[in-house]
């Protein structure tokens, strides 16, 4: 090494050039894990290892591995979900997709979603299928949760459901007195009288009375609708709209219009 080099302030000592090989030997790996890849551009970047040759992490990303920075950005992010997720639960990521979904979201709802959508995954072979359309349906979910009053607590053997947010968009706002009113039945009885419907683990009606137990940490029954499409579940959602008690006239006009053109798409759909 020339005294130019060892002068240089953008040298790097013995360790940190053994540290920028290891790390570096782990990315040209790179089936490795996204875990491990993300680890490693984590290290070289906070560290600035990439200095020696080149000025920017940008730079050193794209000249050694042809790699954009915000590409270098995700695998970062997706090492960090892995990480925060560590012992939440028996189940780990299984690849960075998983992750992506939950990287934009705080470190304690990454935990939270985490569970909510490994104690809603169908299970194959004794073991949860979490795919990333299902923890987008789980973040979801708990972000409604949480915007009506849920602590975010988990106990051992409870049902758990998922909100779709297509469905969600078809229930009518339930507003004041009334709201308040179903919520002191519901406390009054220690559980709401009539059954939520779903569709597996997916609700179809109930979506408020959901909330309310969840937020109080109250037991419910559900009824199982056996729709064979989505288009058949939409179509259960508005059945159950056009005799609902508590419905406007309003809402029950715009509940029949969409019925109306949910049976016809699907008329013509079988035709």
């Amino acid at each position: 090494m020339s005294q130019n080099e060892m002068t240089s302030p953008n040298a790097l000592d013995q360790l940190e050039a053994a540290q920028l090989g290891k790390h570096e030997a782990t990315i040209e790996q790179g089936l490795n894990t996204f875990y491990a890849v993300g680890n490693a551009l984590l290290a070289i970047r906070d560290e600035r290892l990439y200095r020696r040759d080149f000025a920017t992490f940008e730079d050193y990303c794209r000249e050694r591995w042809g790699m954009v920075a915000s590409r270098a950005r995700q695998l970062i992010g997706a090492a960090g979900v892995m990480l925060n997720l560590e012992g939440v639960t028996d189940v780990t990521l299984s690849n960075e997709a998983q992750a992506r979904v939950l990287a934009s979201l705080s470190p304690e709802i990454q935990q939270l979603v985490w569970q909510y959508a490994v104690r809603t995954a169908p299970v194959i072979d004794g073991k949860p299928v979490i795919t990333a359309p299902h923890i987008k349906s789980a973040a979801y979910t708990v972000t409604l949760l949480k915007q009506k009053g849920w602590q975010g607590e988990i106990h051992d053997g409870q049902q758990l459901l998922l909100i779709d947010s297509e469905f969600h968009e078809l229930m009518p706002k339930i507003e004041e007195p009334l709201a308040s009113a179903m919520e002191a039945s519901i406390l009054q009885f220690g559980r709401p009288i009539v059954p939520l419907l779903v569709w597996g683990n997916v609700l179809l009606d109930g979506h408020y009375r959901y909330f309310i137990c969840m937020k109080h940490g109250l037991p419910f029954e559900t009824r199982s609708d056996t729709c064979d499409s989505r288009q058949a579940a939409v179509m259960s959602i508005l059945r159950a709209q056009l005799i609902r008690k508590n419905a406007t006239q309003d809402q029950m006009v715009v509940a029949g219009i969409q019925y109306e053109e949910y049976k016809n798409a699907m008329s013509q759909h079988h035709h």
